[in-house]
């Protein structure tokens, strides 16, 4: 249950302060980026991607004062999602691995 970060690229010169959480399976499954403008002007904006239905109505997203906080947050909500069963919106498959002998 790793997570990487990458650092978005939009194509502008200047440096970004977006990220991306990518699963040991390699499928997006947050983002994390620097508030640039208006009230929360720095601050860190969280979003996590994955769930449906049920699992989708708790918290999803947010923002914190530090990257550090915001990425924990993807984690935590990654973390929730695979202890959520399958028919609530999370990840965790209702049948049983097969151990490999």
């Amino acid at each position: 249950m790793g997570i990487t970060w990458q650092k978005t690229s939009i194509g502008s010169e200047e440096e970004s302060h977006e990220f991306t959480a990518v699963a040991s399976n390699g499928i997006d499954i947050g983002r994390i980026y620097r508030i640039d403008g208006g009230s929360l002007k720095g601050r860190w904006r969280w979003i996590f991607l994955l769930g449906h239905s049920q699992f989708r109505q708790g918290i999803m997203s947010g923002d914190h004062s530090s990257k550090q906080r915001a990425a924990n947050e993807v984690r935590k909500a990654f973390e929730r999602y695979h202890e959520t069963p399958g028919c609530d919106g999370g990840g965790k498959s209702r049948i049983p691995l097969k151990k490999i002998m």
